[in-house]
């Protein structure tokens, strides 16, 4: 009987309630015979999956007494691996108060026997740079959109000995990894894309009718941060409003630029028509997604987008901005309209063409989109890649 392949998963924190790429991804990997344990900085469990994969968490710094036994330990179990792990610390230019510092915040890690260490996040791999190259893993890294859209604006030359160490590199889309590629990624370091998956039993095409409602119902599925582009929605549906368009916009999500999407409904006198539903579950977004028409994604910036996939095979006409993946996400004028971001009118515009639409046009695009999203976003589909990339 074949070992079982061991993959560790580096993450923050248990997969959230919006992170369903990760969930897929863990569950694809679990059915397809993998060992997965997930090395987490903080103490939270996801129950979906306690009792299918490992845990392992981030010593906090402040239990002194319990490093210093975990550190003997480790001594004792894996000398070499430990001196490994300082000379690679030590080549890269570090004093010996961050290669100590490293060295305790890598304890979960540092003594398990693993195959492939994965960053789910570029930003999870910093101060593990050497983690897998002293426990004799293959190392890799997931892009997602703030790591390599957001975070190295503020943080210039932030994964410079990442580059250097990882062995492979996944995107979920060509935009991130060419943002990767500017900020030093080498081209000669193995590289696969592979598109988010989706639940295509729970999100199924139910929504077959042509006619747009009235009111016209329109939908987004976000979480309320500044970089979703919410409040460009609010005023191009605003403008919907000034020309005497009958509509209703439900926003699904919560965040903690909650506070500046309810000062807009109300600064634009949209209180009777933008409903803030906050977090819901999967089975009752597939019920608003049922009822909707149109489905904005406004965002500045975005990875990828799960919500526009899964609002493309319910059968959605989608709107979305330019922001890096979401141009490849949703293709123009075939499965929906990409529209430049930070826009409004852009939106209303085309909000308003919608509304004009012959009837086949309508049921052109979402056949597209129902047909291309099947094809290649979904889960099983996903986890063959997987399965080849590893």
């Amino acid at each position: 009987m074949s070992k079982k392949m061991k993959i560790g998963l580096v993450l923050s924190r248990a997969p959230a309630y919006s992170e369903t790429f990760i969930i897929n991804k863990i569950d694809g990997l679990i059915k397809s015979g993998k060992h997965v344990i997930l090395f987490l900085n903080y103490y939270e469990k996801h129950k979906e999956f306690d009792d299918k994969i490992s845990f392992f968490y981030q010593i906090n710094l402040n239990r002194k007494l319990y490093i210093f036994f975990k550190l003997i330990k480790v001594l004792i179990t894996c000398p070499l691996i430990i001196c490994k792990f300082l000379y690679l610390e030590r080549a890269s230019n570090l004093d010996w108060y961050q290669i100590l510092k490293r060295l305790i915040i890598n304890l979960h890690i540092i003594d398990k026997k693993i195959d492939w260490l994965h960053f789910t996040y570029a930003t999870m791999g910093l101060g593990r740079e050497n983690v897998a190259k002293a426990i004799g893993a293959k190392s890799a890294v997931s892009f997602r959109g703030f790591d390599i859209g957001l975070y190295p604006h503020k943080n210039i030359k932030c994964y410079n000995l990442l580059w250097k160490r990882i062995d492979k590199v996944h995107s979920i889309s060509d935009a991130l990894y060419n943002k990767a590629l500017k900020l030093g990624l080498s081209k000669s370091i193995k590289y696969k894309k592979i598109y988010p998956a989706i639940n295509l039993e729970l999100f199924n095409n139910k929504n077959k009718k042509i006619q747009i409602s009235k009111p016209l119902h329109i939908l987004t599925v976000s979480r309320l941060s500044w970089k979703k582009g919410l409040e460009y929605a609010l005023k191009a549906i605003s403008l919907l409003k000034e020309s005497k368009i009958d509509f209703q916009y439900n926003i699904i999500g919560e965040g903690e630029y909650k506070e500046s999407i309810l000062y807009a409904i109300h600064q634009l006198k949209l209180g009777d028509n933008v409903i803030l539903n906050g977090n819901l579950s999967q089975f009752e977004i597939v019920k608003f997604m049922e009822q909707s028409d149109v489905y904005l994604q406004p965002s500045i910036q975005e990875g990828f987008c799960n919500a526009v996939l899964e609002a493309q095979v319910m059968g959605l006409l989608c709107i979305v901005s330019d922001a890096d993946g979401l141009s490849e996400n949703v293709i123009d004028k075939k499965t929906g309209w990409v529209v430049p971001r930070r826009s409004s009118e852009a939106i209303y515009n085309k909000l308003k063409k919608v509304l004009v639409m012959k009837d086949s046009d309508i049921l052109k695009i979402k056949s597209n989109a129902i047909e291309r999203v099947r094809e290649k976003f979904n889960i099983l589909y996903q986890r063959k890649l997987f399965n080849e990339f590893y």
